[in-house]
């Protein structure tokens, strides 16, 4: 049938139907677009947003609605043979570093091009995909810069490695990834892809990056990190929860101060640190409140109250703690003081045959190495601990064979070790973590807890307190130690002549200002500390440590001859208190000491037999000023004379092994700071009850 033969309005009709066609098409499309314009997260399916992540999103369609559906990660922390993840019977990809782990995961491998690292113009991507990638940087740098530092030492020694390079084998930390379907109709509040993770895991994977936690406060939802060429931003999205962002704004290296990949560092996070006293075993069973623990098993020093609570838990008296909980208090020599009890009693976390010695900072403030020198501290002690147990100038005792092998050690390490902090071998750093090791298995894990913990109260009291002791406050009580004010005079008649212009008598000098803090004063100062030339301020501290800080820890004479009597009964107490315990102080340590090197030494240290029964009348309160207890002419001794009784009698047995163990607790202070290293800007804010919290947070 040609055109002619059809009517005008079949002609017409045909026209009708094929607008009518046309306006349905239209109508069709309009829906279409309307359907597909309501689809949340549309554009997300591209490379420049989700990366290779973006081959795994699609549209589907439900009941007439469009929806974008995408596989985003699940990230968390677990040792790398862990089977169990969020998802059940789903795979976890462990970071390695590696081409296929790379693959598994998602991320292009990172370049080593410094140029590449930093880029301006990427701010479609996904944070979390630079997340990851960092991930795998960290794990593929740091195992090469592991091997070099072998092949350099194999080198140097002229032997072969006694390791696999690269490094292979299982970690108790590791980045672990899960992916899971996700749905942006689920949460349309949310216009960016999110991967998923909890507030105890990102805390913990900013650890492991090198990244340090410069604000977070919950009570704002203001929360901000930062370090090694990365920044993380959190705060609170309505109806959704906790969104940080992950960004590169910088260079980021994973070399020498990359994070030991051990499992303490989720501990760590939180500002608590395993003790030596804690069996490894127990770790993953640890599930009472670390705040209501009662046997030391971990310190909490996340806070100025929490450092607090620690000490108390050590058993310090009240001025000590009042040295933290009150910020006008001091509490630095070279270092703060808690770095101290943190370095006496924690575990090692270095993992032997590996290089890796940085650890995120558990402590409310910073250790700056470039302040002062652990090998220093390490040669002046061995060079003090040498002198004394091998001349007669020393106190008077015969050193047991404990205390020989810690000069063994410490005289091992000296020799080894370069001279230069930092610079040390993966074969130093064995034999530190080893000597270490020695210390704890031969003495500190011999010797009942309370002991140890006593000798480290006395010990930590008296260096706060000497902190916090001035000269001026010394020489005052010197000069009148039981008068309110000084004499009418202004002047002292019983010092020696001051000097004074020829030609005109001699006066006495003045007093000194009166001391202003209304604390506890002793007898002895730090001030002259801050006088001393950088490269001998550990010289003069351990001088300190030895000549006047250990007397005052270890001694056990109670009588008024004693700084602190009350401390040195509370000491006696615990001594008696010891299964087994004989009144000579043969408990625990090996004593060598015979009947005629001690001569009549007693336990009270003056020749008279005393009994516990028998307690001396306190003279210092935890707040009093001083020790009321003075010579026939009203003055107080410089010094305990009980310094003078151990050069002339010597210790007796339950001394000889309090000062054992005070050595092995200052020499295993100085070999754990050796072996681990901090980040001088990390300082931890108070966040330890969230340490396990499975709050879900997102990063976008």
């Amino acid at each position: 049938m040609s055109d002619n033969d059809l009517t005008v309005e079949e002609k017409v009709a045909i026209a009708a139907l094929v607008i009518s066609l046309f306006a349905l098409l239209g109508v069709v499309l309009q829906y279409v677009q309307a359907v597909i314009g309501r689809i949340n997260g549309l554009s997300i399916r591209d490379r420049e947003v989700l990366g290779k992540w973006a081959e795994h999103a699609k549209i589907s369609f439900r009941w007439f609605r469009g929806e974008v559906q995408y596989e985003a990660p699940i990230i968390f922390m677990a040792a790398s043979d862990n089977t169990r993840g969020p998802i059940d019977d789903k795979e976890i990809w462990y970071v390695d570093g590696t081409r296929e782990s790379c693959e598994k995961t998602r991320v292009e491998l990172p370049t080593n091009d410094l140029r590449e690292r930093v880029h301006t113009h990427k701010n479609e991507l996904a944070t979390w995909i630079l997340a990851i990638e960092a991930a795998q940087m960290m794990e593929r740098d740091s195992k090469q810069w592991e091997a070099n530092e072998w092949r350099k030492f194999a080198t140097e020694s002229g032997t072969r490695s006694p390791v696999t390079l690269p490094y292979k084998g299982p970690v108790s930390l590791a980045v672990a990834i899960q992916p899971m379907r996700r749905s942006f109709d689920k949460h349309p509040a949310v216009k960016r892809p999110y991967a998923t993770t909890a507030i105890c895991h990102i805390i913990e994977l900013c650890a492991v990056l090198g990244i340090y936690w410069k604000e977070f406060d919950r009570d704002n939802n203001k929360y901000r990190a930062e370090g090694n060429g990365y920044s993380v931003l959190g705060n609170r999205v309505h109806d959704f929860g906790l969104v940080f962002t992950f960004e590169k704004p910088g260079w980021p290296r994973f070399e020498k101060n990359r994070v030991i990949p051990t499992s303490e560092v989720k501990e760590l996070s939180f500002g608590n640190v395993p003790t030596f006293y804690r069996d490894k075993k127990d770790d993953r069973n640890w599930k009472a409140p670390i705040n209501e623990q009662k046997d030391l098993k971990t310190l909490q020093l996340g806070s100025r109250t929490e450092i607090a609570e620690t000490l108390n838990l050590i058993r310090c008296n009240e001025y000590t703690t009042q040295c933290y909980s009150d910020e006008t208090k001091k509490h630095v020599h070279l270092f703060p003081v808690v770095f101290e009890v943190l370095a006496m009693l924690a575990r090692p976390f270095h993992i032997k045959d590996r290089p890796f010695t940085y650890l995120p900072n558990p402590v409310a403030f910073a250790l700056n190495k470039q302040a002062f020198s652990p090998r220093r501290l390490l040669s002046e002690f061995r060079k003090r601990l040498n002198f004394e147990i091998n001349t007669d100038q020393g106190p008077k005792y015969t050193p047991p064979t404990e205390l020989a092998n810690i000069d063994r050690l410490a005289s091992d390490l000296e020799e080894e070790l370069p001279k230069r902090d930092g610079e040390y071998s993966p074969k130093c750093l064995n034999d530190l973590h080893e000597a270490i090791d020695e210390v704890g298995d031969s003495i500190l894990n011999k010797t009942s807890k309370d002991v140890v913990l006593d000798v480290l109260r006395r010990h930590v009291q008296e260096v706060l307190l000497a902190i916090n002791t001035s000269q001026r406050d010394i020489d005052w009580a010197e000069y009148s130690p039981t008068a309110a004010a000084p004499p009418p005079t202004g002047r002292p008649t019983h010092l020696p002549m001051s000097a004074s212009a020829p030609g005109t008598p001699a006066q006495p000098p003045l007093f000194p200002p009166l001391p202003t803090d209304e604390g506890a004063t002793g007898d002895v100062s730090f001030d002259d500390l801050l006088k001393t030339p950088h490269e001998k301020r550990e010289a003069a501290l351990i001088k300190h440590y030895f000549d006047d800080i250990r007397i005052r820890a270890v001694s056990l004479d109670d009588t008024n001859q004693h700084y602190d009597q009350e401390a040195a009964q509370a000491s006696k107490d615990i001594h008696y208190s010891e299964p087994g315990y004989d009144g000579l102080g043969l408990v625990g340590l090996q004593q060598t000491t015979t009947a005629q090197t001690m001569g009549t030494m007693s336990e009270d240290g003056t020749g008279n037999t005393t009994t516990h029964s028998s307690p001396r009348p306190p003279t210092l309160g935890i707040n009093s000023r001083r020790a009321t207890g003075t010579f026939s002419n009203g003055r107080l001794p410089p010094t305990p004379s009980r310094a003078e009784t151990w050069r002339k009698h010597g210790l007796t047995n339950t001394e000889i092994r309090r000062n054992t163990i005070w050595f092995a607790l200052v020499f295993r202070m100085i070999c754990w700071l050796l072996l681990h290293d901090f980040d001088k800007k990390d300082v931890q804010l108070p966040k330890s009850e969230l340490m396990g919290s499975r709050l879900s947070v997102f990063i976008v």
